[in-house]
């Protein structure tokens, strides 16, 4: 497990340095804003708006319930975990300028793993992509640059990230097994519509 974390960790920092362009510094605090349900939520309305306007409730439930087992797991873990940010965990090293970190938005310190930002993104593309897979190449391509600018930005590890996008699929996969079939069967809807998709 040390091995896999000392890798995580020189990861972070090659990925956190080789990537860091002035030029990409407001792409990557765009696609990390993005992960925010701030601006995450008006971005999935306007989704269902365009592709379901005939099976919005049914979209939107699904939707709101994926969020909300990715939050609960995804939180839960956070707080089990106690995993520092790479802000705490190289602290002395930076102050001895012997490791730099390319640090945009606040500085964020505690509770790294996973990353919430990434298990938000990755719960929304997973489950639109299910409903809706014309659109599965781009909804995954920003779900995966969203997390990618976690640890652009500083905040998160690779680790945290994978971890993130793990719950926010398994997410999907949790309410397409047991809350979706339940929620058609007791609103007397058939599975017809998702064959539109």
């Amino acid at each position: 497990m040390e091995g896999i974390l000392r890798m995580d960790q020189g990861l972070f920092l090659w990925l956190n340095q080789t990537l860091n362009h002035s030029w990409l510094d407001p792409i990557m605090l765009g696609a990390t804003d993005l992960g925010n349900g701030f601006y995450l939520f008006p971005l999935g309305l306007i989704l269902m708006f365009l592709f379901a306007r005939s099976n919005f409730q049914r979209d939107f439930v699904l939707w709101a319930s994926t969020s909300f087992v990715s939050f609960i797991i995804g939180t839960t873990l956070k707080h089990l975990i106690h995993r520092d940010r790479p802000l705490a965990f190289f602290h002395a090293r930076i102050l001895s300028h012997s490791v730099s970190v390319h640090v945009l938005g606040p500085p964020l310190y505690a509770n790294s793993f996973p990353s919430g930002h990434t298990f938000s993104a990755f719960s929304t593309a997973s489950l639109f992509a299910w409903l809706y897979p014309k659109l599965s190449l781009p909804l995954f391509a920003l779900a995966t640059l969203i997390g990618l600018s976690r640890i652009y930005v500083g905040a998160h590890f690779p680790i945290d990230v994978l971890g993130g996008m793990l719950i926010g699929i398994l997410s999907t996969i949790i309410v397409r097994q047991w809350i979706a079939p339940r929620w058609l069967r007791d609103h007397a809807i058939s599975e017809g519509p998702y064959d539109n998709r």
